[in-house]
C-alpha cells in the first residue's frame, strides 16, 4: 500500500505548479506582502516630515498593502476571463487601471501632508471621525456596490488590454469613492501600523457584510478616531 501511495503521490514541484495555475493572482498577494514589509520598515525609521515624493511613495505602499487583498477576487476574475496565455498580462492591466484613481488621490494626500496641521494627532482623529460619517451616506453605499461590478473582457488584441484597464479603473474608482476618507486618515496618521491595520480590518468587514450594512464598520472607525483623539489630548505634538 505504501508503495502505491508513493508512486501516486504528486511531487512537490508539480503541486506548486498546479497552485500557480489555479491561483494566477498569487503575485498580487506577494506585492501586498512586500508593501506591508516596506510599511513596517518605514514605521520604524519614520521621523518628522517627509518630502512630497516621500509622502507619495508612502501612499502608494499603503494602498498596495491595504487594498490589494480586497481586490483578489476581481483580479482572479480578470485572469479567468482572459485567454490562458495572457492571464498575467490581463492582471497587470487590471492593476494598472486600479491604481490610477489611487494615484490621483495620492497626489492630493501628499500635498495635504505638506501642511504642519496634517502631522498632528488631531488630523487623523478628525479624519477617522469623518470616515465614520461618510460610511453612513448613500454615496458610500453605492460605491460599495460598484466595487463588486464585473465587466466583459475582449479575448485578444488591444481591446483586451483596454478592457482590463477599464475594469481595473472602474473598480479602483469605486474603491476610492468608498474609502477616500479612511485612507486620508491613515495618511494623516503617518501611515502608522495601528491606523493601517485598523483600516484594513474595517475595510475587510465592510467588504464582506456590505449588504445589509453592519454597524461594526462605523463603530470600528470611531474607535480608531477615539484612539487618536486621546493621543491628541495627551500629546499635542506631531505624528
Amino acid at each position: 500500500m505504501s508503495t502505491i501511495l508513493t508512486n501516486t503521490a504528486r511531487p512537490a514541484s508539480v503541486t506548486l505548479q498546479y497552485f500557480f495555475w489555479q491561483h494566477p493572482e498569487w503575485w498580487s498577494a506577494v506585492l501586498s506582502a512586500l508593501a506591508w514589509t516596506a510599511v513596517l520598515l518605514h514605521t520604524r525609521q519614520h521621523a518628522g516630515h517627509g518630502s512630497f515624493a516621500q509622502e507619495f511613495a508612502y501612499w502608494v505602499l499603503m494602498v498596495a498593502a491595504m487594498m490589494l487583498p480586497k481586490v483578489m477576487y476581481p483580479v482572479r476574475v480578470t485572469a479567468a476571463s482572459s485567454l490562458w496565455a495572457r492571464r498575467h498580462r490581463a492582471i497587470t492591466g487590471f492593476l494598472a487601471g486600479y491604481f490610477s484613481p489611487w494615484v490621483v488621490l495620492g497626489i492630493v494626500a501628499a500635498a495635504l501632508r505638506e501642511g504642519t496641521w496634517a502631522h498632528t494627532y488631531a488630523a487623523p482623529a478628525l479624519g477617522f471621525a469623518g470616515a465614520a460619517v461618510w460610511q453612513q451616506t448613500p454615496i458610500h453605499r453605492r460605491a460599495l456596490l460598484a466595487c463588486h461590478l464585473r465587466l466583459p473582457l475582449a479575448p485578444t488584441g488591444w481591446t483586451a488590454d483596454r478592457d482590463c484597464l477599464r475594469f481595473g479603473c472602474t473598480i479602483g474608482a469605486a474603491c476610492v469613492r468608498s474609502c477616500w476618507p479612511l485612507m486620508l486618515a491613515c495618511a494623516f496618521a503617518g501611515h502608522s501600523l495601528i491606523a493601517m491595520m485598523g483600516g484594513t480590518i474595517v475595510g475587510a468587514v465592510e467588504q464582506r457584510w456590505f449588504r445589509p450594512p453592519t454597524p461594526a464598520v462605523p463603530v470600528g472607525t470611531l474607535a480608531i478616531a477615539t484612539y487618536y483623539l486621546v493621543l491628541a489630548a495627551l500629546d499635542p505634538g506631531l505624528v
